[in-house]
Parts: structure tokens; C-alpha cells; sequence
């Protein structure tokens, strides 16, 4: 249960950051929780960026007594399997071939 909780929290901080482009630090990370009713602590929002980094997802900036995170460039956009062809009047997605 906990970590379905805790990849179901790591998902909405990621669509977060996706949203907002900007440096995300721990503080922020941990007003973001706190504003959608995650009950968290300090250590669980910095351990969650570490983990969204492990993945690939985040790029690290700054030292680490100072450290920011940001989207990893080109995953700003996630890739679910569909397609729209350019250019293209219908709204209608393909599944790529």
C-alpha cells in the first residue's frame, strides 16, 4: 500500500513539473504536497525528487546544499503510444505503425 501511495504521489508532483517548467527545490516540493493534501515530511519530498531523478525523469541543478530540479529536456511531454500526423484537420489520434 505504501508504495502505490507513494508512486501515486511521485506521478502528481511529475505532472506538476511537467506543467511548470521551473526549478523545483525541496521546499517547493514540500508546499506542493502540502497544498494537495499529501501529508508528508521534509525527508519524503527530497527522497521522492531523488527518485524521479534515478528514473531519468529530473536533471539535477546546483550543489547539493543547494540543489533544484528541473524536467529532464525532451521528457517534458510524455509519450503514450498515439499520435496525431502532422499536419492534420481531424482531431482523430493514429496509433503509430
Amino acid at each position: 500500500m505504501a508504495d502505490a501511495t507513494g508512486r501515486a504521489r511521485r506521478q502528481e508532483l511529475l505532472e506538476a513539473m511537467r506543467r511548470s517548467l521551473d526549478i523545483w527545490t525541496t521546499s517547493r516540493t514540500l508546499r506542493f504536497y502540502e497544498a494537495n493534501g499529501w501529508d508528508v515530511t521534509r525527508t519524503v519530498a527530497r527522497l521522492d525528487l531523488r527518485v524521479l531523478q534515478k528514473a531519468g525523469h529530473l536533471v539535477q541543478l546546483g550543489p547539493n546544499n543547494q540543489r533544484g530540479f528541473r524536467i529532464r529536456p525532451g521528457a517534458a511531454q510524455p509519450h503514450s503510444g498515439w499520435q496525431t500526423p502532422f499536419p492534420s484537420r481531424s482531431c482523430r489520434k493514429h496509433r503509430p505503425r
